[in-house]
């Protein structure tokens, strides 16, 4: 998905670990790495995400990992295109806005299917062809559309931040289970109800809708409004 082309360190990777013909070294393969990479991203989170824990998945040194990438930034980018490549390919001959609409639903759900897949979204570059693959066909479908060069890159740009940014909202310091998600719920329904009604009237009429709008009805409303926004500027220039 787009997003700025700076990595952790701030510069891109010279030569990224999927286009490394370096001959490896270690009886691992790169998909394992990344794939317990991914199982250790799900188990400890992104914080815990280190080389060590990932070489402790595989059961070798840490300095073995270093034959198949340069440091934990190219790794981070190698699970966010891993990531990418679970969502599927759109329908290129389906409305522009049915396509975007539809890679944003696949796209949160992917992030919401491991832990803290926002956050690896986030921290890395538009590298990788399955990042490009998503990132092609999303530019394709403004493009093909009518919007300009410029709209469709900002549209695009917007299109990747809403995702990810509704995902790390939805997800960062909130409870994974469905239990303790009702209980914070509830909690935040009782603590609007309990402020004060002369100073905020309209936050506690509004607590049961502020409370209870579950994040797939949040997160449709708002790729809605979004592709609303850009029809009007694409009927605007057809005018």
């Amino acid at each position: 998905m787009p997003r700025s082309t700076k990595t952790m360190d701030g510069a891109l990777s010279r030569n990224p670990a999927w286009q490394d013909s370096r001959p490896a070294r270690s009886r691992i393969s790169q998909e394992d790495l990344i794939q317990s990479a991914i199982q250790v991203l799900d188990d400890e989170g992104f914080d815990g995400l280190t080389m060590r824990r990932v070489a402790g998945h595989l059961g070798i040194k840490a300095a073995s990992l270093y034959n198949h990438v340069r440091n934990k930034g190219e790794l981070l980018a190698l699970v966010a295109d891993t990531l990418c490549g679970q969502i599927a390919e759109l329908e290129k001959r389906g409305p522009w806005r049915q396509q975007l609409e539809t890679v944003a639903i696949q796209f949160r759900q992917v992030l919401l299917a491991h832990r803290d897949g926002a956050r690896v979204l986030a921290a890395t570059p538009p590298l990788g062809p399955m990042r490009l693959r998503i990132m092609e066909q999303i530019l394709n479908a403004l493009v093909t559309a009518g919007f300009s060069a410029v709209e469709a890159t900002d549209a695009a740009s917007v299109h990747n931040s809403y995702v990810v940014g509704f995902v790390l909202d939805e997800t960062l310091g909130r409870p994974r289970d469905a239990r303790s998600v009702r209980r914070m719920n509830a909690e935040t329904k009782r603590w609007f109800q309990s402020l004060s009604i002369a100073e905020y009237p309209t936050i506690v009429s509004l607590a049961d809708q502020l409370a209870d709008a579950t994040p797939d009805e949040r997160f449709q409303f708002g790729v809605r409004a979004l592709l609303d926004g850009y029809e009007i500027r694409l009927l605007r220039k057809a005018r």
